[in-house]
């Protein structure tokens, strides 16, 4: 949900106090010009609850405690939350905190908030890194120690990276801001590598981002981060991706205000829990075109927010925390974190809470209202479908988002067909094995085996292959894969069906032909991409018939270039949709 709307949401569901006379904001320096302006403004529109700026702090960190103590009720903050200071306000109020986006980052500006750029020598000939790149060259986990594993060949290939920073720990145990930035945005709570040369401000003298740049100009092995107004001769940004294989954005204004250059940052305004309604007002002011034309005029030069994806009324998917909730289906977790943490970074006042606890967790909230949209790694069942009907008058959008897994350690693979590993048998067509299992052929040197009627892959095969039409009466039904193929394993006659990643030395699966005459298709990544394969099965999301405006551009995202890229970069081995299904998938969207 749009945290622009969410306030209006909660108020009108009574989670905020009767108003106080007046709005008490704190400040802090590279903020200053806007809580200046938004108080002015807002006081001049709402003279009744005036907003008043009562602590002028040099450091967010300042303005955070006077926010605990409760003497103000809006803290400025110019970067992200240190962990401590989650924990400090967790303790305080027994909820996360509330932090609310209103501005993009500058780009041209020293000091303040500014976007991230990645410096190397300019004798380097190196044009463009990816994220992934940069979390493998600067974390200590990390693989990438020379430049000839970022592509240079030549003399470079063999030469050392020499990778410059900040201190990642200031003496007061928490991070520099950029830092802190960085640990969530790159390295994604890995360790920085411990061979960083670590930078920090000289008292009166230049500070540690231009120090970096410095050493950059003089070491032609060198990379470090800073911002773009720090650049010097002898030095160049470089253009940066999010993906491997991802468009690169050098980091021009555009780029940053757009939130397309990958290092872009958020400013936030953060209040205690349980808001009054003036507070309230004050923050939905500074997130409003009045308020965003403030941003624009700033002397820090910060860029407005992208403009809110709708205005829907808020669901009961949003939690106490003002997040989006998504429930559904446990193996995508990986995928839908790496989606919605780009979809988020793109769109910074929308967050996703994901419970996902199972794919038949996913129908009932759906039809609750209790989720955005339903990710499964199954169809509705006929009983879910049902109920889901009966809940709401009608029945669920359906969309694909990836092909099913051969990675033994995901829970959704293709369908496979398994015979004994001595079976001289290496394809069937598709109608023999409708045939064999529904009992429609003899079979008496078969013993059919497979999951059982009730599961999601006994429902599969039974709609895929027999047109549902019920198993043979000697059919062998199973809970899980593994035992399926252990059955086929012990017995030179089984022939069997189950998820094609529990495959054992003692079975084989067979070929497919669609139909008779047709060339059998074996199960490979390449043919499942292809939508070859004819026993392919998908990871879904499933949404209500009238698609929301939220749910809609997350299934662009998800169904782009991007979107895509990142499910086939995960580590359990789904597959990403090729381009005659994204079509379909997208057609299903229709015009924006």
């Amino acid at each position: 949900m749009n945290s622009r709307l969410v306030f209006a949401a909660l108020l009108t569901l009574g989670l905020f106090r009767a108003s106080r006379a007046d709005v008490a904001c704190a400040s802090a320096d590279s903020m200053a010009g806007l809580m200046d302006a938004w108080t002015r403004d807002f006081t001049t529109t709402h003279p009744d609850t005036p907003a008043r700026v009562t602590l002028r702090a040099k450091f967010s960190a300042e303005a955070f405690d006077a926010l605990l103590r409760g003497d103000v009720q809006v803290a400025p903050f110019s970067r992200e939350l240190f962990p401590s200071e989650r924990a400090r306000y967790f303790e305080k109020f027994g909820v996360p905190p509330t932090l609310v986006p209103i501005a993009t980052g500058s780009r041209a500006t020293k000091g303040g908030t500014h976007a991230i750029a990645i410096f190397v020598n300019e004798r380097n000939p190196i044009a463009r890194l990816t994220l992934p790149q940069l979390r493998d060259l600067f974390s200590a986990d990390g693989e990438i120690t020379r430049w000839g594993q970022l592509g240079l060949t030549g003399e470079w290939a063999a030469k050392k990276v020499s990778a410059h920073g900040m201190l990642v720990r200031r003496e007061t145990g928490n991070p520099p801001g950029i830092v802190n930035y960085l640990d969530n945005r790159l390295l994604n709570g890995r360790a920085w590598r411990t061979d960083l040369v670590a930078h920090a401000d000289v008292a009166g003298g230049p500070q540690a981002l231009e120090l970096i740049v410095r050493a950059v100009a003089a070491d032609e092995t060198a990379i470090g981060y800073s911002g773009f107004a720090y650049a010097q001769p002898g030095t160049k940004a470089l253009a940066l991706a999010t993906i491997d294989g991802g468009e690169p954005f050098s980091g021009t204004a555009d780029d940053v205000a757009r939130r397309d250059y990958p290092l872009a940052r958020t400013l936030y305004l953060c209040v205690a829990p349980k808001p009054d309604t003036a507070t309230h007002e004050f923050v939905r002011f500074a997130q409003s075109e009045a308020g965003q034309r403030a941003v624009a005029a700033d002397a820090e030069k910060f860029f407005p927010l992208p403009p809110p994806i709708s205005s829907v009324p808020a669901g009961g998917y949003i939690t106490p925390s003002d997040a989006t909730a998504v429930v559904g289906y446990n193996d995508m977790q990986e995928m839908l974190g790496a989606l919605a943490t780009e979809f988020s970074f793109r769109h910074p006042d929308i967050r996703f809470a994901l419970d996902l606890k199972g794919t038949r967790t996913g129908p009932p909230a759906l039809a609750a209202g209790r989720s955005l949209f339903a990710p499964m790694g199954a169809e509705f069942s006929a009983q879910e479908l049902a109920t889901y009907r009966a809940a709401t008058g009608d029945a669920p959008q359906v969309f694909r988002v990836a092909h099913a897994s051969l990675d033994p350690h995901a829970l959704s693979g293709p369908l496979a067909i398994f015979v004994h590993r001595t079976n001289p048998l290496a394809s069937v067509i598709l109608d023999e094995v409708a045939a064999i299992f529904s009992g429609a052929a003899s079979a008496r040197d078969l013993h059919p085996c497979g999951l059982a009627p009730e599961t999601a892959l006994g429902l599969f095969f039974r709609d895929r292959v027999l047109g549902r039409r019920a198993l043979a009466a000697d059919f062998a039904g199973f809970a899980q894969s593994a035992e399926v193929v252990k059955r086929v394993g012990a017995d030179p006659h089984a022939i069997g069906f189950a998820a094609a990643m529990r495959v054992s030395p003692d079975v084989k699966i067979l070929a497919l032909a669609p139909h008779p005459g047709d060339a059998p298709v074996p199960l490979t990544k390449e043919t499942l991409v292809a939508g070859r394969y004819p026993l392919d099965r998908h990871l879904l999301i499933c949404t209500r018939r009238a698609v929301e405006p939220l749910t809609r551009e997350f299934l662009r995202f998800a169904l782009s270039r991007e979107g895509q890229s990142l499910i086939a970069q995960g580590t359990l081995g789904y597959l990403p949709l090729n381009e005659s299904e994204i079509a379909a998938e997208l057609a299903k969207l229709g015009s924006r």
